[in-house]
This record gives C-alpha cells, structure tokens and sequence, in this order.
C-alpha cells in the first residue's frame, strides 16, 4: 500500500476529507500526517528485528587494523550471529574486552561495532572477506523517509495505516485508547508471524 492509501485509510477512520495528494499538498493537516506516517516507519523500524529488513554486506580486510565501514543504511545488528568468517561466528566483545587485545592479521574470532563501523580481531589480510547480516534503516521504497505518494513501505499495510491513525488520535486530543490496543495486538501478531525478535 502506498503513502497515499495509507492517508487515504486515515482520512476514512477520522473524519476527514480524503486526499489526491499527500506530499505536494498545501494542507498542513497533509504535511502533519507525512510526518506522522514517517514516526510509525520509524517506530516499527525500532520495535523489532523484522526479516524483511536483513540484509547482507561484505568487509574488505585492508591488510591492517582498521575500523570498516558498515553501508549507509545501516541501522542496527539483529539478534543472534552478525559477522561470519568462513561460515564460523565471530563474537562481538564490548569496548573494555576490545581494549586488551594486542592487533595481528589473522582469521577474525572477535568483531567491535562501534557506530556503524567494524573492528575485527585478529584484523583481516588484504582482500580478505568477512560476511555481515544487518538491518537496513530504509523500511519504504524513499529509503528511510516517505518521499512521494507512491512510495510503498515494506511493513504490513493495515498494520501501518493502524499506527497512523493512532499517533493522528493521538496528537490530536481524540480517543485513541480501541485503536491502540487493536495496533499493539496487530504489531505483536505480524511480528509473531514473520519470526521477529523484539528490539
């Protein structure tokens, strides 16, 4: 379902006139629900490690011991195994265990996330190659915002439109209390059924 279906959903729960356009609109009440629809991409992003959004990349090892880069859509690690080398896990350490290593090149045993960037321990050889599974931060075809009516979200669309309509009630003084819990039930059973792990 795209942005526009998903105001258009809104507009038919509170009462409002339903919208052509939602981007381009010179209704504040259009730019508002924009902002808003982004805030529930956003939220739903942020409450579980949801499977449609892993994805793969592959560290380079430079021959020494430096921080590489994560791509820029990168948002977070998922729970469970995030670097692989040679199909072997390779444990993530906290900032105080990373700080008693002494550097060498060899077969990674121990990566350090910090940001979006990855230490690995023993460092890799030149061309050497570690596999990453993450989350990507981009949940709609815009990337990590809604940028046109046609963008369409990777999250289930009721689901959405639910989360919309609840933050409109919600900033708006109208009673939101049915809604939420109808949001919250639909939230946790999409996410029981795609096998996502809470954040």
């Amino acid at each position: 379902m795209s942005l526009l279906s998903i105001c258009q959903g809104l507009a038919k729960n509170v009462g409002m006139e339903i919208p052509d356009v939602v981007v381009t609109s010179p209704d504040r009440s259009w730019a508002e629900a924009l902002e808003f629809a982004n805030e529930v991409g956003e939220e739903l992003l942020r409450r579980f490690d949801w499977p449609q959004l892993f994805t793969d990349h592959t560290l380079t090892g430079t021959g020494a011991d430096v921080a590489l880069s994560m791509p820029s859509d990168f948002d977070r690690f998922p729970a469970g195994v995030n670097v692989r080398y040679s199909g072997a896990p390779v444990r993530s350490l906290t900032h105080g265990e990373w700080a008693s290593l002494t550097a060498y090149e060899g077969k990674p045993r121990y990566f350090l996330l910090s940001g979006a960037s990855v230490r690995l321990w023993p460092f890799l050889a030149a061309a050497d190659e570690a596999q990453t599974y993450y989350i990507t931060e981009n949940w709609c075809d815009g990337g990590a915002t809604f940028q046109a009516d046609t963008d369409e979200t990777v999250f289930d669309d009721d689901l959405f439109t639910l989360g919309l309509i609840v933050r409109w009630r919600r900033q708006k003084g109208m009673p939101y209390s049915d809604e939420e819990a109808e949001y919250e039930s639909a939230l946790q059973d999409f996410a029981n059924f795609s096998g996502a792990a809470r954040f």
